[in-house]
């Protein structure tokens, strides 16, 4: 019984966990073209969607000399 108990624990815990990536904001210089690389961040299916929008929001913060941002599988 002991066992039944903490396998069924165990399972619950690893479903309510997700795994986490690392990714990093990936923008492009506007006037040299030349690629920049943020930092990075570890997301989950649940705040990958978060990480993307502050990536985004660096093409607004850098008053136009950043473009094209996006977030990319940290290498």
């Amino acid at each position: 019984m002991k066992t039944k108990l903490l396998f069924i624990t165990a399972l619950t815990t690893f479903s309510f966990s997700s795994c986490k990536k690392d990714y990093q904001c990936v923008c492009t210089n506007a006037s040299t073209g030349n690629v920049h690389y943020g930092d990075k961040m570890e997301a989950n299916v649940y705040t990958k969607k978060a990480a993307e929008e502050t990536c985004k929001n660096n093409n607004n913060l850098s008053a136009g000399s950043l473009k094209d941002c996006h977030l990319e599988d940290y290498k």
